[in-house]
């Protein structure tokens, strides 16, 4: 078997913003294992030499956090029994415009000249302040917990890999000790990552006689921004008073499930 590099950003053909989370410092010494934590967007799209590339890395698990109508439209293209598929939405609905009808979303976005931005931060708060959202971290950290074995990794994917995923992001690398700087740092690195891609994007809807306006919102859409990042962490901060607080009190994480999952991916 060939030797695993060590890289953050993973390009593959069939799937965006694939990307590892070994190798980021924690605030007391220690460092995140290679090739147990990946984040990603859709696997809907999964070609045979990609599906074979995870098999090699190590994914054992892939968590989807995609909702009912976007994994409808483009399900995981995993090899069932080499990778457990575990279905586990942020939302109970598409929150994130994936599977808009495109006529009724252009209404919207050409009448709400601030579309774009505002639902993004009102969907940052949501992953904070639904039930339901937070159930499904709470899914999510089991998950992580069963992966114990050295050598096979987790990867969890919405559709763009950036919002839901980045989310999760944010939440299990505090958990494991991360310090918010480095974090941020991580959750940014999404638009340099996809930048050909929402150009393309971009450039596409110029030719379609989008508004301004429009077209300016739905780059908000296909980017992250840190004003959607902080304004979930100032919800967490408003509602829990920490970081802390919030993965025990919010997520439902024990004091033993933070030591087992630092025993877990860390070194």
């Amino acid at each position: 078997m060939k030797k695993l590099e060590n890289k953050r950003v993973i390009s593959l053909d069939s799937t965006d913003n694939f990307r590892e989370l070994g190798g980021y410092k924690t605030a007391d010494g220690h460092t995140i294992k290679w090739h147990k934590l990946l984040r990603s967007g859709s696997l809907g799209n999964l070609n045979q030499k990609d599906l074979n590339f995870l098999e090699n890395y190590g994914v054992r698990y892939d968590v989807d956090l995609r909702s009912d109508p976007e994994v409808a439209d483009a399900p995981d293209q995993i090899q069932v029994g080499a990778i457990d598929y575990i279905f586990d939405p942020i939302f109970n609905e598409d929150r994130t415009d994936n599977s808009q009808d495109p006529d009724d979303f252009r209404k919207i976005l050409e009448t709400n000249k601030t579309y774009g931005y505002d639902h993004m931060i009102d969907v940052y708060r949501q992953m904070v302040t639904h039930e339901y959202c937070r159930n499904a971290f709470h899914n999510l950290f089991m998950i992580l917990l069963e992966n114990k074995k050295d050598g096979q990794s987790v990867l969890f994917h919405c559709t763009a890999g950036k919002d839901r995923t980045g989310m999760s992001a944010l939440l299990i690398l505090s958990a494991l000790g991360v310090d918010l700087e480095t974090i941020k740092e991580d959750y940014i690195l999404t638009n340099k990552v996809v930048k050909h891609i929402i150009d393309a994007k971009v450039e596409d809807v110029k030719h379609q006689d989008f508004s301004p306006h429009a077209i300016e919102s739905l780059k908000t859409l296909y980017s992250v921004n840190m004003d959607f990042l902080n304004a979930a962490i100032a919800e967490i901060n408003h509602r829990y008073n920490n970081m802390d607080n919030f993965l025990h009190e919010g997520i439902g994480l024990t004091d033993q499930n933070i030591t087992d999952l630092k025993a877990i991916y860390l070194e």
